[in-house]
């Protein structure tokens, strides 16, 4: 809220249970207020003006729930972020595991190669003899 918006305002405590835009309010809720509905307000013993501590509360309250808003958009974005490295990760699993695959089948062919060449030698080293 700037600095106009904040002087148009009061901070009251309603004195009674009340609705406002059909919801109800109980008594002792600190809101804030144009000036018109404050003296109206106030003229109708509906509410009184709200003591320094009492402000203070609220604006540290509304700065908490600000705080809190942004906080978690900090973290909706983070979690975004982490889906998208999981993504990646995922992506990359996959290109892992074709790999290891052709390793294995080239390790196993190679295997065989070695086997069948150990053959040849002793085949050799037995004709040799």
């Amino acid at each position: 809220m700037n600095q106009i918006q904040q002087a148009l305002t009061y901070i009251v405590v309603l004195l009674t249970d009340m609705m406002l835009q059909g919801d109800p309010v109980h008594e002792g809720t600190v809101l804030e207020v144009e000036k018109s509905v404050r003296d109206d307000w106030r003229g109708s013993r509906l509410a009184r003006d709200a003591t320094e501590k009492e402000i203070e509360e609220y604006r540290l309250e509304q700065g908490a729930v600000e705080v809190i808003g942004d906080d978690i958009d900090a973290l909706a974005r983070q979690r975004g972020d982490l889906e998208d490295e999981v993504a990646v990760l995922e992506q990359s699993k996959g290109q892992v595991a074709t790999e290891l695959q052709q390793l294995t089948e080239q390790r196993d062919k190679l295997a065989e190669e070695v086997t069948a060449l150990e053959a040849k030698a002793k085949a050799t080293k037995a004709g040799a003899k």
